[in-house]
């Protein structure tokens, strides 16, 4: 299964996610705020079932924001 939708962030930033399955089980999920170019991924061994797009969504909650993040030292 493979499905690709866009959806508004806490910050009000355009965010597009992806959930594709892969081998062995796995899935692989991505998230990217518009306009950006850093795309922030992530490979789950044993996925949630069934699929959501709000369970996909929840992962990446603190880590789409990466223009509003400060820099780390």
């Amino acid at each position: 299964m493979n499905d690709e939708w866009t959806n508004a962030n806490r910050g009000g930033h355009l965010v597009k996610f992806t959930y594709s399955d892969i081998s062995e089980g796995k899935v692989f999920l991505t998230a990217q705020t518009a306009g950006q170019d850093v795309v922030c991924s992530v490979i789950l061994p044993q996925p949630e079932h069934p699929f959501s797009r709000e369970a996909v969504e929840s992962h990446f909650e603190y880590g789409t924001d990466f223009r509003l993040r400060p820099r780390s030292k």
